[in-house]
């Protein structure tokens, strides 16, 4: 059963970022509406007036959440883009030659926007779109400036809203990161419980995705701290820095739980379990309860919430006293010994680290809030800075830079375009641009990805065509169908940001009432659109699988090795720390967010190996089993960093360099059977280095002890490696 902190802060959570989604709702509701309504009260209906709408509506759409002077800029190329496509849709609409090379032009460049960030995917949607609804609409190039105009004059619309709307958005991004951070750790802190002391089966590749969003989490918030401007007022730097603060130490917390949990996986002791389920889920039910409590207090400031993080972090103090008696009961050898030991002395760790984080919070909360207005602000002259050039070709060169993957992920979404517009024009199709609309929306980079997406796309638009007709019978007059439509729109933006296949179902529910709308609903007409995107969604699988596809198992050993090198690394800075051997000013710090963050690549792409087809998966269990491996060595190595931190450097041992020395010639040889399996090459030899960590010198201190113990469980998951190269090696020869 869940501890109840837990629920509480997920109420909160709703309650934060509930707030932001429905103004975001709202704005999508007023951009695509407020056309709709007001311009036929002044010139009467037309069909010009859908796609004002529509202009609107798609730069609504975009979902940047960062600086706002950016998403103004964004709007704004988004509508150049969308009013030029338009034009060339329609005057290209009467040659099936013509719409095809036009579409091969627009798909590149649409698909290529699409890569640019979270947001480019809106912009190359909405080009597209604009292009094939170009395409359904043949007219002279005046009439095709004519409805251009419309569209811009919608865009123009959206763009007001945003200006409009940024006095009222929701600041403090940087303390919102920090809050997340912790709700991260609880979370893993959560799934640790279930996993270890209450007798819940937890795959091991759930525990891992909570690791990899404490991570992600952790990412974000690094790129917010990135955007500090030299020009901040002493006080706002002073705010600055306490934040920066706050999210180190978070961060060094979700390190001592990843060492937690490693320590928690090797205590397997018949002894151990007597008390797992019961003293151990009071300890780290304590802990959770406590960050839970530092994510709220993160959230509010709120006095009243810090007190209530201080009674629950005081109740880890007695949880970690009451765990060590409990643990000189048991009857353990010293191996289990020495691990239950090191875990009471994580615990000690994360505890110093709540301690730290309440000490840090009330040195905040003594600085006055009106010298530094944290609600809600006006962002002017961040706005100014934002439009100097430099800012513009910084905006710029971020969004042409792309590799060659994405190159042919554009060539291979072009080519199925170009035949979704064939399809269109040869057969006729009735409003048959859906066919490639749906295929542009539909196709990702990935074949895994781009069956998930398809199928809730044909789920989303049966079932809302299905309703969408029952409710085009209705006789409901024109008012009640542009009211519908508001209430529909709201729902569209909400869903299509919370749930896909959701917002498929609204937005399709949508279009019906605006064919209503135009006079051109009819039940054939839904049929063709049904068609349609079954056909759209046949094709962006077809595409996917044919044209230059990208299989995971291409990627995985490129994506491997790297990771390895990383770790590398990482391990070699520790070490290096240990010795008093890095530069001043170097830490340990990014290599562990490089380390981890490459680990996460490693982990996400084995998860879109489950996704594709059978006979293109290989070595699927060994490709997951590698990438656990790698992520447990990371754990270890920030077991010995956090050592290191806590009981400070000591003197300089030429073991360690030595162990490093040989740890380095294992991981090259693994990097090198991965990227090159056919190589021979004899297999490491283990023997140096146990040699080494055998020495007298790790039994001089227990820090010492505790660093041994870390390292030859690298060792350990070093040889698993080795194995696994060695089982893959065997397989391939008797195959």
């Amino acid at each position: 059963m869940r501890f109840k902190p837990i629920q509480q802060l997920n109420t909160i959570l709703k309650q934060e970022y509930f707030e932001p989604t429905i103004s975001w709702a709202f704005r999508v509701v007023l951009a695509l509406n407020v056309p709709l309504i007001v311009v036929p009260l002044w010139k009467g209906f037309s069909y010009h007036v859908i796609w004002m709408a529509f202009g609107a509506y798609m730069l609504a759409l975009v979902d940047y959440r960062g600086p706002h002077y950016k998403k103004i800029i964004i709007q704004c190329i988004e509508g150049a883009l969308i009013f030029l496509s338009a034009i060339v849709g329609m005057n290209t609409a009467k040659s099936v030659a013509g719409s095809i090379i036009a579409m091969f032009i627009i798909g590149m460049f649409a698909a290529l926007i699409r890569n640019w960030s979270n947001y480019g995917a809106t912009i190359g949607v909405a080009t597209g779109f604009f292009f094939l609804f170009g395409l359904s609409n043949p007219v002279n190039f005046s009439e095709s400036l004519d409805y251009s105009f419309y569209v811009l004059a919608g865009a123009t619309w959206s763009v007001i809203i945003t200006i409009i709307s940024f006095p009222f958005r929701p600041s403090n991004p940087l303390r919102r990161s920090v809050a997340k951070i912790w709700k991260a750790n609880t979370d893993f802190l959560d799934i640790m419980i279930r996993k270890h002391s209450s007798g819940d089966t937890i795959e091991h590749v759930k525990v891992i995705e909570k690791e990899i969003e404490i991570r992600e989490m952790i990412n974000q918030s690094i790129k917010l701290f990135s955007r500090r401007q030299t020009e901040k007022t002493r006080l706002k730097a002073q705010h600055y820095d306490m934040m920066m603060e706050l999210r180190r130490t978070s961060s060094l917390f979700a390190a001592t739980l990843n060492s937690m949990h490693e320590e928690l996986e090797t205590l397997t002791h018949s002894e151990f379990q007597k008390i797992k389920d019961s003293v151990l889920y009071k300890t780290l039910s304590s802990f959770a309860q406590a960050s839970a409590r530092l994510s709220i207090v993160m959230f509010t400031f709120r006095v009243e919430d810090l007190t209530l993080a201080k009674i629950r972090t005081k109740r880890c103090e007695i949880a970690i006293e009451l765990l060590a008696e409990a643990s000189e009961e048991l009857n353990l050898d010293e191996k289990d010994k020495l691990a239950l030991h090191h875990l009471t002395e994580t615990l000690r760790k994360s505890y110093g680290y709540l301690l730290q984080t309440i000490l840090q919070v009330e040195e905040k909360l003594n600085l006055k809030k009106s010298d530094y207005l944290e609600n809600y602000k006006l962002s002017f002259n961040n706005f100014l800075v934002g439009l100097k050039p430099r800012a513009l070709l910084e905006l710029l060169q971020e969004a042409f830079n792309f590799n060659s993957q994405h190159f042919t992920y554009a060539l291979r979404v072009a080519i199925g375009l170009c035949m979704g517009v064939f399809i269109y024009k040869f057969f006729e199709i009735d409003h048959g641009h859906w066919i490639a609309l749906t295929m542009m929306i539909v196709v990702q980079p990935y074949f895994g990805a781009t069956r998930k997406k398809g199928i809730e796309r044909i789920v989303g638009t049966v079932t809302g065509i299905i309703l969408g007709g029952v409710i085009m019978l209705l006789p409901l007059p024109h008012e009640a169908f542009v009211g519908l439509l508001v209430i529909v729109s709201f729902f569209v933006a909400y869903f299509l940001r919370n749930n896909y296949k959701i917002g498929v179902f609204f937005t399709t529910i949508m279009m019906v009432v605006l064919m209503q709308l135009s006079q051109q609903a009819s039940w054939e007409l839904i049929g063709w659109r049904v068609l349609s995107t079954l056909i759209g969604a046949m094709l962006a699988l077809f595409v996917s699988y044919v044209f230059w596809p990208m299989w995971e198992k291409e990627r995985f050993p490129s994506l491997m090795v790297k990771s390895l090198s990383h770790n590398k690394n990482y391990l070699q800075l520790v070490i290096q720390s240990y010795n008093h051997e890095l530069p001043e000013g170097d830490t340990w710090n990014k290599s562990r967010r490089v380390a981890e963050g490459s680990n996460n690549v490693v982990f996400a792409s084995v998860q879109r190996m489950v996704q594709e087809p059978e006979h293109v998966q290989k070595d699927l269990d060994t490709s997951f089993t590698m990438a656990g491996v790698n992520i447990r060595i990371s754990r270890e190595i920030t077991s010995i960093a956090l050592i290191m931190n806590d009981k400070g450097k000591g003197h300089s041992l030429t073991e360690l360099t030595d162990y490093f020395n040989r740890a380095s010639e294992i991981f090259d040889w693994i990097a090198l059977h991965i990227s090159e399996p056919l190589v021979a090459k004899k297999p490491p030899e283990f023997v140096h280095i146990k040699t080494i960590l055998n020495s007298p010198v790790f039994s001089e201190t227990e820090t010492l002890s505790f660093l041994k113990v870390e390292l030859e469980k690298i060792v350990f998951e070093l040889e698993t490696m080795c194995a696994l190269i060695n089982e893959q090696k065997t397989r391939r020869i008797l195959t």
